[in-house]
């Protein structure tokens, strides 16, 4: 037998490749997970930068709390006790800033209601119907609470959208802009975001919201330890290129070296239209890949990552979303190539001076044509490519943009800078392996919704699918598609019972 055969080969180290190799490892599976970067963990990855640490993507995470979805997960794996994690405020864990007024989305149902009351209230009674609303929603997605159920209450709630919900709720304005204020968490459309889509997302940390302490990569380094403790294997700088299929299966994957992996199965946590285009099999149809190929990504992003002189700008324990503009989505309906409208930002704080802020990162939307003139440009730590000057002139100069755009609502960020690094779409692409650098992968929308959708399963009978693509993005929503993947092999109510601490028969 070839040295590189398994039970299951798994395409990508990010979330969702090292959840299902966690679980289906932690079952008996013999799994190799292959990774084309020097660095695991896709979104969960953490770098260095002036001797700090920033985050790629991952800067707050929800429904961490005892009794909450992604708790039980990664209890259920060994991991939650030995994360380093920081309870965002109570009473705010995001602030949104809408022309100079600032209004707080707190913690908890009623505190939620209560807090924004404050500021609306004639509006009372609608945010608890909004608050209803939200959690009427999140009752109808099963897997969202790890409960069985039928695809028939998802289809209930899944065809109105976030424009038509809102105007149902309320007519005022204001309060629906404060409501969508940190749209960066899910880079929708107004109109056409499917109303679940932001319910799920905003429900996840209405319930708890956390920071990681020491960067979310620990997320990635405890799944990496735990898939090694039940006899995995993660293989790191290597790219896969082809998937080989004979007599209807897939038999092998082979990176650009042309090593090859055996397996019995093929999990890909890569981008659905990057993982078709590797295939060599006739069993998917050009229709298919044709509709694949056409589904619009949600858009990228710009994030200036910021060191700053200690003792300068107070911590804030919470996020901000600002927006100078009378519409939280301006800068997603208009492309902005100057200052931009929307930002959010993210502190971490000085463990040397309590109070004080040592880093934060500023977070924007881009559209990945800006950067159109550098897209055959690869580079990342393990694969090096030096763009041209080109490309660092047009960095700094969107960074000083970005930067004046703050300094006009934060007056002390000037004064606090010590060092500054950018990321564009291009980073995210290059880094994070998704198309355009985009967000978070396919664009969830009302008008296609079945074509949206995307199964684990696919034509191939043993090639599956997970990752933000397949279910619902975020840390939260990736678990949750992880396990799904996973029960593809164990079963779904087996693997559901024992994260409820029952014992359950396998398929």
């Amino acid at each position: 037998m070839n040295d590189n055969t398994y039970d299951i080969v798994i395409l990508g180290a990010g979330l969702g490749g090292l959840l299902s190799g966690a679980l289906l490892a932690k079952e008996g599976y013999k799994v190799c997970i292959v990774e084309k970067n020097k660095q695991i963990g896709g979104c969960l990855q953490s770098f260095g930068f002036d001797k700090k640490l920033f985050e790629s993507a991952v800067h707050y995470v929800g429904s961490l709390d005892h009794g909450q979805t992604l708790h039980a997960i990664f209890s259920y794996l060994g991991i939650m006790d030995q994360l380093k994690l920081r309870r965002l405020d109570m009473d705010c864990f995001d602030e949104i800033v809408l022309n100079e007024h600032s209004y707080s989305m707190a913690q908890g149902y009623d505190e939620f209601v209560n807090k924004l009351s404050v500021a609306f209230p004639e509006e009372q009674q609608n945010l608890k119907r909004y608050a209803d609303e939200v959690q009427y929603v999140c009752q109808h997605f099963p897997m969202y609470h790890l409960r069985m159920g039928s695809a028939e209450g998802k289809s209930k709630v899944s065809y109105q959208g976030l424009k038509e919900k809102l105007d149902q709720i309320t007519t005022n304005n204001l309060l629906k802009q404060v409501l969508t204020g940190n749209n960066l968490l899910y880079a929708g459309h107004y109109e056409y975001t499917p109303f679940y889509l932001h319910a799920l997302i905003e429900n996840s940390y209405i319930e708890s919201s956390w920071k990681c302490e020491d960067g979310s990569a620990q997320i990635a380094k405890l799944l990496q330890n735990k898939i090694k403790e039940y006899g995995g294997e993660i293989i790191r700088n290597s790219d896969i290129e082809h998937l080989v299929e004979k007599d209807g299966a897939l038999i092998y994957a082979e990176d650009k070296q042309h090593r090859r992996y055996y397996a019995n199965h093929f999990i890909s946590n890569i981008h659905p239209q990057l993982t078709f285009r590797m295939l060599e099999s006739k069993l998917i149809r050009p229709a298919m890949i044709k509709r694949l190929n056409s589904l619009q990504n949600t858009t990228s992003s710009f994030m200036v990552n910021v060191s700053l002189k200690e003792c300068v700008l107070p911590y804030k324990n919470h996020n901000v979303y600002y927006h100078t503009s009378d519409s939280v989505w301006k800068d997603l309906i208009s492309r902005n190539v100057g200052m931009p409208d929307s930002f959010g930002i993210f502190m971490n704080e000085s463990k040397q001076f309590p109070g004080f802020a040592t880093s934060l990162s500023i977070l924007c939307y881009q559209s990945k044509d800006d950067v159109e003139h550098w897209k055959d440009t690869f580079h990342t730590t393990s694969l090096k490519d030096i763009r041209e000057q080109s490309y660092q002139d047009y960095k700094q100069q969107r960074t000083e943009s970005i930067l004046k755009a703050v300094s006009q609502v934060i007056p002390e960020l000037k004064a606090a800078i010590h060092k500054t690094d950018a990321c564009t779409p291009l980073t995210f692409r290059d880094y994070l392996n998704t198309p355009d650098g985009s967000m978070y992968g396919i664009q969830k929308d009302i008008r296609f919704l079945a074509e949206t959708t995307i199964a684990t399963r696919t034509r191939i009978p043993n090639l599956y699918l997970t990752g933000q693509n397949i279910n619902l993005h975020g840390v939260l929503g990736v678990s949750i598609t992880s396990v799904l993947t996973a029960a593809e092999f164990v079963g779904l109510e087996y693997l559901v019972g024992k994260m409820k601490g029952g014992v359950g028969s396998r398929q």
